[in-house]
């Protein structure tokens, strides 16, 4: 039973590793610019400093100069379990920024990003989740077991005294940071190619849980049963490098097509435990200095776009996460590979002035009983839209909002995962010279 209870704590609580704050990739999250947020689909992008993530490539076909790019996201997020017919949520809010830098002169460029890569959020579940229950109801199974043995031995009626969770809670962080250069170069006018490299520190990994089980009758034939409280708290940190190669072909003035690869990022998470009043997660080689794999999967970017005329531009993408190729401790063969497929509409009104909507359906590649019950990770639709104004040459304003519409689902014990999330995003870039 102890071990058992061993399992459900760890495999719950390393929910933090990916809290997810939006439709993407199981780990893999492609949320990094107001640009995105705007049409959804930036693999084709050579309109725009954020370009140097989603199309490496085809930054060398901005115009010459020095440009920054700054965004920031407010997530509004609801994530609710229901188990057993009672919902249990958590509703906190997330702000997610990112910068972009890119220097281009003739055929060649430079560029930088800081993104949030994978996680993003965070969660706190302030009456408990699904993981808790499951938790609370082991640690009764435990309990009862051994004062049935007791009341055995002394030659009483046994009986389940402890039938009550008392109180549960559950939260969480996890924000991947990431910090990518590289430099692209134009072959010809058609060609162009790009190799960069990221870093990613995972440093900002944090679980804590706790339940406290009690008995409803309060005393019995031995006396008075005390509560029982349990809590575990432990962070994970873990570096690693990725390489990025990207393509980019523009067959005339109005028509790009690109790709981009981005190769899987090793990450070997090590354990610092805080709290472990059960005692057990030694049991699973859950100690100070431990370590568990946890790669940040590689992806697959394609897109295209069209100008079919200089008002009307349609973008088309396709992104696909590698999912069963990554090392997550045997955890990858229970998972597909999944993929993110969109098309985004663009129009100048005026000049100064262009808008914009995007579609984005998402699937993960994972089935519900797979998930991970504090951020599950539902297949999506998610819609987009905004506007770009050109408020001086040198300066550009995006303000854009998305929402996701997430595919509920059940597990085969009957919990049942929902999310609702809506991003708004404000970005800003600026052409230094």
């Amino acid at each position: 039973m102890k071990r058992f209870l061993a399992f459900l704590c760890v495999s719950a609580l390393v929910f933090c590793l990916t809290s997810p704050v939006m439709a993407g990739g199981i780990d893999n999250k492609h949320n990094f610019s107001a640009e995105y947020i705007r049409t959804l689909n930036r693999n084709a992008a050579t309109d725009s400093a954020d370009a140097t993530v989603y199309n490496p490539a085809g930054v060398v076909r901005m115009e010459d100069g020095l440009y920054g790019n700054l965004s920031g996201q407010f997530v509004t997020k609801k994530y609710t379990n229901t188990v057993g017919g009672v919902e249990l949520q958590t509703d906190k809010g997330d702000i997610v920024p990112s910068l972009f830098g890119l220097w281009g002169k003739g055929r060649w460029a430079a560029y930088g990003a800081f993104t949030v890569p994978a996680g993003g959020g965070s969660v706190d579940y302030e009456d408990g989740s699904a993981t808790t229950v499951a938790i609370g109801q082991g640690i009764m199974a435990s309990a009862n077991f051994m004062a049935n043995a007791l009341l055995a031995a002394n030659m009483l009626v046994p009986y389940s005294p402890y039938d009550t969770i008392k109180g549960m809670s559950i939260e969480g962080e996890s924000k991947y940071l990431g910090v990518t250069l590289g430099g692209a170069f134009a072959i010809n006018d058609m060609f162009s190619v790009s190799l960069g490299g990221r870093y990613i520190d995972a440093t900002k990994i944090d679980a804590k849980g706790a339940v406290t089980i009690g008995a409803s009758a309060g005393t019995g034939p031995l006396g008075s049963f005390s509560d029982i409280p349990a809590a575990i708290e432990y962070k994970q940190t873990a570096t690693g490098w990725g390489g990025i190669i990207g393509l980019d072909v523009a067959p005339s003035e109005q028509s790009n097509i690109a790709l981009r690869y981005e190769t899987r990022t090793e990450l070997d998470f090590e354990y610092e435990v805080k709290t472990d009043s059960l005692g057990i997660l030694p049991m699973l080689g859950v100690v100070d200095n431990a370590k568990m794999r946890r790669d940040l999967p590689a992806l697959l970017g394609f897109g295209a776009y069209y100008q079919f005329t200089p008002e009307f531009k349609v973008d088309a993408n396709l992104t696909w996460y590698f999912n069963k190729s990554a090392d997550w401790e045997g955890a990858e063969d229970d998972v597909d590979d999944g993929y993110d497929v969109g098309l985004a509409l663009e129009y100048a009104f005026i000049p100064q002035l262009i808008g914009s909507v995007g579609y984005m359906w998402t699937e993960t590649g994972i089935e519900p009983d797979y998930m991970l019950p504090e951020a599950p990770e539902l297949d999506a639709h998610s819609i987009a839209g905004g506007l770009k104004w050109v408020a001086m040459p040198a300066l550009d304003i995006n303000l854009s909002v998305m929402k996701t519409f997430y595919q509920d689902a059940t597990t085969t014990t009957g919990i049942k995962y929902e999310k609702d999330v809506i991003v708004i995003a404000l970005g800003l870039q600026y052409k230094f010279w």
